[in-house]
């Protein structure tokens, strides 16, 4: 990602010329990794709050919606819900009007999950296939829980066999959909619309976004810019959930999503001062936008594009460590549970964005070839030598600043 060396005054200058200037003769800097090191001549507040004329130019509401809508289809995926494949299939492509969900307003809503799976301007703007195929897998483990764990309820999980194992509900590799639905949603919905979307180069470089901006030519019938407001949304995808206080969001409460694995990455003595940063980031960021100072705004985004990044990965390699030394223990819900989750987040990667190359730290291929192994023969129940979850753990590992061994705690 390129990043712009411009202060106020010589933008208000060149408000008129924008549209001739190109961007790749203008200099950029060093990626940063820590907000501290960006050095900034504006007010930037303790909590994320900021008003035009003292009435908020903040509003991620869309979002929020969407988290909601996510966390009643989690429930619905209990092996208890009574919901069928159609149910699940309907709530997550849901249609204005339609009775899915358990709340009038969401169910008047208009916005839904899968739309905005896989959606993101960067990455599949010009790519509807490979859009339509991650959309598809997302809504084939819904429609796997409801036709291959939920009729073998009763039966004792075994190695080909779907079933029970404790108290979790598995395929016949020992796959929970449900876990892979929530952890690869944490990228293929929140991730890629964070960081490849409201954060992305279409939005962030679009000069007609830059220009409204730069004069405060408002959204008709709003108190905030159009530049303004994307920040906001992808703000909203990280804080935005119903129970957490998006002005200062210092606990997750009900957070099933991003920002429950932030806090628990930041509870790694190795990690921690992590939330932190992602909070201080989108709080300079946003600050950065009012104040017109785009360069300081580009620094923003790399420290989100890294750090969020860098959760997504830990957590991939921690819950297979943990796999593995449950397996090793013959803890088979355990490690059952944790391999679902690292599954999920694995499936994230393809999501993340590195700061240095401006691409996903892993691509789709890689991510399904790392699948593919993990899925291979009898799944999860045939890793129990811990060759391939080291192998995974450590090429992903490889690709940040962290150790096996580091995210394994």
């Amino acid at each position: 990602m390129k990043k712009y060396l411009l202060n106020t005054s010589m933008l208000f200058v060149m408000s008129t010329m924008f549209l001739a200037c190109n961007e790749e003769d203008i200099p950029v800097n060093l990626s940063k990794k820590n907000v501290n090191d960006i050095d900034v001549e504006f007010n930037v507040p303790s909590t994320y709050v900021f008003e035009r004329d003292g009435v908020s130019t903040v509003s991620f509401g869309g979002q929020t919606t969407r988290l909601s809508m996510a966390k009643e289809i989690l429930g619905y995926l209990a092996i208890d819900s009574g919901k069928s494949e159609q149910d699940l299939e309907a709530a997550f492509a849901h249609t204005a009007g339609a009775d899915d969900f358990s709340s009038t307003e969401l169910n008047e809503s208009s916005k839904s999950v899968k739309s905005k799976v896989a959606a993101s301007d960067d990455l599949f703007g010009d790519d509807a296939l490979a859009k339509e195929a991650i959309q598809a897998l997302m809504s084939g483990f819904l429609k796997k829980q409801v036709t291959e764990v939920v009729p073998n309820s009763l039966i004792e999980a075994a190695p080909g066999v779907a079933g029970f194992v404790g108290s979790r509900y598995v395929s016949a590799k020992g796959l929970e959909y449900n876990q892979a639905f929530n952890k690869g949603l944490i990228g293929a919905l929140v991730v890629d619309q964070v960081l490849n979307n409201y954060l992305g180069d279409n939005r962030i470089s679009n000069e007609s976004y830059i220009a409204d901006n730069t004069t405060e030519t408002l959204e008709s019938g709003k108190n905030y810019t159009k530049y303004e407001h994307h920040f906001d949304e992808a703000y909203g995808y990280v804080y935005g959930d119903a129970t957490v206080d998006g002005e200062s969001p210092i606990t997750t409460e009900g957070d099933k999503f991003l920002f429950k694995y932030i806090a628990k990455v930041n509870g790694d003595s190795d990690f921690s001062g992590i939330q932190d940063q992602i909070f201080k980031a989108f709080k300079l960021g946003r600050s950065a936008v009012v104040a017109k100072e785009y360069g300081v705004l580009r620094d923003a985004i790399e420290i989100l594009q890294y750090q969020i990044s860098k959760v997504i990965g830990v957590r991939a390699v921690h819950y297979l460590q943990a796999g593995k030394e449950d397996l090793a223990s013959e803890a088979y819900a355990s490690a059952l549970h944790g391999l679902s989750e690292g599954y999920g987040f694995i499936y994230s990667l393809q999501f993340t964005r590195n700061p240095e190359t401006d691409a996903p730290y892993f691509t789709f291929s890689e991510v399904n070839a790392m699948i593919a192994k993990l899925e291979k023969g009898n799944g999860f129940w045939d890793l129990a030598d811990g060759v391939v979850l080291d192998e995974i753990s450590n090429q992903i590992s490889a690709k940040f600043d962290f150790t096996t061994a580091q995210a394994a705690e």
